[in-house]
């Protein structure tokens, strides 16, 4: 079967055009390799409603071993210069304070850094994971604690907020 000579020339510059086209948007970076924008960064920033879920294992107190969870809210905060912070308070009474390094590397974020608890609780931690958007965060951290109680702890922290 051959196509008549109106379809050829129909097929051929329908071809031109999207190759056209294509020329453009191979020309584009992948927004995701791209250094992320003030304006991304600043999503973090704020307070934040949610919960603190944690998988404790290895305690030196083997009560201490196991999964709980805490509703807090959560003061997040970064600068310029990577400063990072998290200020938790729970409705327990717990509060803790992240302190450390933030970083974001395209599409990667990432923080390390101290924690700390009203109730002696010290430690590191180190994010697997960070995802932030104008109306939801998830951070996914290990934290080493390094006192009387030495759990390694997976760690969730999630909240929810209107964004202005």
């Amino acid at each position: 079967m051959t196509a008549k000579a109106p379809h050829k020339r129909l097929w051929l510059a329908a071809g031109f055009c999207a190759t056209l086209a294509h020329v453009p948007a191979m020309a584009q970076e992948n927004p995701l390799a791209r250094r992320a924008s003030p304006e991304t960064v600043a999503l973090i920033i704020g307070r934040w409603n949610g919960s603190n879920l944690e998988r404790r294992s290895n305690c030196s107190a083997a009560q201490n071993n196991g999964t709980r969870g805490t509703y807090a809210e959560f003061v997040i905060v970064t600068n310029s210069d990577g400063d990072f912070g998290i200020t938790q308070t729970g409705i327990t009474g717990l509060n803790c304070d992240y302190v450390g390094k933030y970083r974001i590397e395209g599409a990667d974020r990432s923080a390390t850094g101290t924690y700390s608890c009203n109730d002696g609780k010290r430690g590191d931690f180190q994010s697997r994971g960070i995802l932030v958007t104008e109306n939801a965060v998830s951070i996914r951290m290990d934290i080493q604690l390094n006192t009387t109680e030495s759990c390694a702890i997976d760690a969730i922290i999630g909240g929810s907020r209107f964004y202005p």
